[in-house]
Formats: C-alpha cells, sequence, structure tokens
C-alpha cells in the first residue's frame, strides 16, 4: 500500500475589513462593484468614465451620507458616497485643519 505524503493545507479565514452596516442594505450600488473599485492598471481615462458612472449611482442613492461618513470614518478604498480616495483625502485634511484653527 502506498503511504500518502501530501499535507492538508491549513484553513485560513480571513474576515472582512468591513461589517455589514445597516444602511448598506439600502445602498443603490448593490452588485455593482465594478463601478466603485479599481482594477488593477487603471488608465485615468477609464477611471474618469468608471467614477462618472459611479457618481450617478451615489448622487440618488438613500444611503449616500451614511456610505460618505463609513468611508471617510474606516479610510476605505474606492469610490464611496459620491467621492473617489482623493476627495476623501481632502476632507480629511480640511477637517483637521478646522480642527487645529478651533483650538
Amino acid at each position: 500500500m502506498k503511504e500518502s505524503t501530501s499535507t492538508a493545507e491549513p484553513v485560513v479565514r480571513l474576515l472582512p475589513r468591513w461589517t455589514q452596516q445597516e444602511w448598506m442594505g439600502d445602498a443603490s450600488c448593490k452588485g455593482q462593484t465594478e463601478h466603485f473599485f479599481a482594477p488593477h492598471g487603471e488608465q485615468a481615462d477609464a477611471r474618469e468614465v468608471r467614477e462618472a458612472i459611479a457618481r450617478t449611482i451615489c448622487t440618488s442613492c438613500p444611503a449616500l451620507l451614511p456610505c460618505r461618513e463609513y468611508a471617510r470614518c474606516h479610510r476605505e478604498q474606492g469610490y464611496w458616497g459620491a467621492e473617489n480616495d482623493d476627495q476623501r483625502l481632502d476632507a480629511r485634511r480640511s477637517h483637521s485643519l478646522r480642527s487645529v484653527r478651533a483650538s
């Protein structure tokens, strides 16, 4: 009888980076991740088109404000709450400057 020499691969369970939020059930973007997250190597012109589609979906979404707040607080990547990564970074910087000036 031949002895098995294979070893079992360890099972790794990764926790999701984000936790499902109640407002996510109302989001207009459900099932349309291709418009909200850039594919590897995306060119600038393709990004503009993709984000324009995402912006259109976001502007009429009932979850716009909680989505934006969630993405800002959790430093999410992609297009969330009608903002891309650069816009969220600008918003964080602006908020930080206002906080410093108020001190």
